[in-house]
């Protein structure tokens, strides 16, 4: 608890104000208007209202190999890309990039090439790791994604 400087009051969470020179702890209502230079006793009210972590669970992913998934499960029931995207009303081009894996593909264009091609891109992965990573601990940073990119190319 903190006192005012002005009216005298208790308060939990208290304002550090420079007034003429003169820095002064204040309450709430005698701080307003003025520019704060520190705020007093505000971390113990984060403290006892913040909220706790779910226990980790395993997050469902988009699997590594989707694009190999999609081009076989079409392939196996004879369908063209652009035959599927007229069916699932989306761009043939964009079947293209998801299939070449160079486009993830977003939570409704992968519902409905789940639904169409009776296929799972998704699988659960443990918090804190990705498919992508190839199981590594670590997650894929830009410039790991940058290496793959040009390893491709050579």
């Amino acid at each position: 608890m903190y006192d005012c400087d002005i009216c005298g009051r208790a308060a939990e969470i208290a304002y550090v104000v420079e007034i003429e020179g003169a820095m002064m702890t204040l309450c709430e209502r005698c701080a307003k208007g003025k520019t704060p230079v520190r705020v007093l006793g505000e971390e113990r009210m984060q403290k006892s209202t913040a909220r706790k972590e779910p226990a980790a669970r395993d997050e469902p992913e988009v699997v590594s190999d989707y694009g190999h998934r999609i081009r076989s499960a079409r392939d196996a029931i004879g369908m063209s890309t652009k035959v599927l995207a007229e069916k699932i009303n989306e761009k043939e081009s964009t079947l293209i990039r998801v299939e070449n894996q160079r486009m993830l593909p977003d939570e409704t264009l992968r519902k409905k090439l789940e639904r169409e091609l009776g296929i799972k891109l998704m699988e659960q992965v443990p918090r804190g790791r990705t498919s992508a990573a190839g199981g590594s601990n670590t997650p894929t940073t830009l410039w790991d994604a940058a290496i793959r990119k040009e390893k491709k190319k050579q």
